[in-house]
């Protein structure tokens, strides 16, 4: 296993419980992240942006990825055809590394919660949202947010690691399923289907669920 504190900290579920801590964290190890996370295992990514392109197979569409980190996320649509993508993060220095890959229009560094971002409603075709809802990471208050930059009938993709479900206090015992269903009944999105991945990332288990906005 790495001997990276970061690498470390993420097989324990270690993660700061601050806006400001965890940027820290993402900014001190953009550089070597796309490696470290490759040579660890995490083929989350690929799975999600692989279940984008069977929901949403114009190659032209708008795409954001939200908590784009370094691009492993947009790396893996630009592989499957997809040419208009746009990120957003709270990590200046994993931003940096994301410009110089080439693969974004845009890409706008802001906090993912409650606040409005700046986006107009409706303007992306599909939304990603990999490996950054969890512990010291992002809660399911921002979904609402989410909903509203995107179109009606775009698909909204998120993945969770099965130790974030199972253990933060505002996912575990059935929290998670039910925040998700409540945007159901309030008629903001449909669901579209869910796979349980038993190698998410590290040989780790974790989930993955598809939505479409009404």
């Amino acid at each position: 296993m790495s001997k990276s504190a970061q690498i470390r900290a993420c097989y324990e579920r270690n993660f700061p419980q601050t806006e400001e801590g965890i940027k820290q964290f993402y900014d001190e190890w953009a550089s070597t992240y796309v490696k470290d996370m490759a040579e660890e295992g995490y083929p989350a990514p690929r799975r999600a942006a692989e279940t984008m392109a069977k929901l949403l197979t114009n190659k032209d569409a708008e795409i954001m990825d939200m908590a784009c980190g370094t691009g492993l996320v947009a790396h893996e649509l630009t592989k499957l055809g997809f040419k208009n993508i746009d990120g957003v993060d709270i990590s200046t220095e994993s931003l940096k590394f994301s410009k110089e890959r080439g693969i974004y229009r845009r890409l706008i560094c802001s906090r993912i919660g409650t606040n409005k971002l700046d986006i107009q409603d409706d303007s992306y075709d599909g939304l990603v949202l990999c490996g950054a809802l969890g512990s010291g990471h992002l809660n399911l208050e921002c979904l609402p947010q989410l909903i509203r930059i995107v179109k009606p009938g775009g698909p909204i993709i998120l993945d969770v690691d099965s130790e974030s479900k199972d253990t933060v206090d505002t996912f575990k015992d059935g929290k998670f399923e039910a925040d998700l269903e409540a945007l159901v009944r309030k008629g903001l999105w449909v669901k579209e289907g869910y796979e349980f991945v038993p190698d998410w990332m590290f040989n780790e288990p974790g989930h993955q669920y598809a939505y479409k906005v009404v």
